[in-house]
């Protein structure tokens, strides 16, 4: 599978990464349609890491109802879950893997372990 991301919304992705520091950031990526469909992304949604850890992720369950409601109201989908490694590279961990539970989503890694950051995505289904 190929797709693409504007620059645009890749720089969104990256900015509130960095801003995140010393903690991981994540956020939701709406789109068209499924990535896995060749759908494309259309914005990005920074949502608040509540574990405010350098080593996880966990999206605050309020924002990220209002960001679904969001998506579903605007006829789109959930193209991508996106969040930072702040000192490892832009590949999933154990954790991520064993958490991913959108199988049609690509998840979005940026690591902050690079100058510049790098981001990397992967599809992630049934454990791999």
């Amino acid at each position: 599978m190929s797709t693409a991301i504007p620059r645009s919304l890749l720089d969104e992705v990256i900015g509130w990464s960095l801003a995140g520091r010393p903690n991981e950031a994540c956020g939701l990526i709406s789109g068209t349609t499924p990535a896995t469909e060749g759908g494309s992304p259309t914005r990005f949604l920074p949502l608040t890491n509540v574990a405010a850890s350098p080593y996880r992720y966990l999206i605050d369950p309020h924002e990220q109802l209002r960001a679904m409601l969001d998506i579903d109201d605007a006829d789109e989908v959930v193209w991508g879950i996106g969040h930072s490694h702040v000192m490892s590279p832009a590949v999933p961990s154990d954790t991520d893997v064993g958490l991913a539970a959108y199988p049609d989503a690509l998840y979005l890694i940026c690591s902050l372990a690079n100058d510049p950051p790098q981001v990397r995505a992967w599809s992630i289904r049934d454990g791999v």
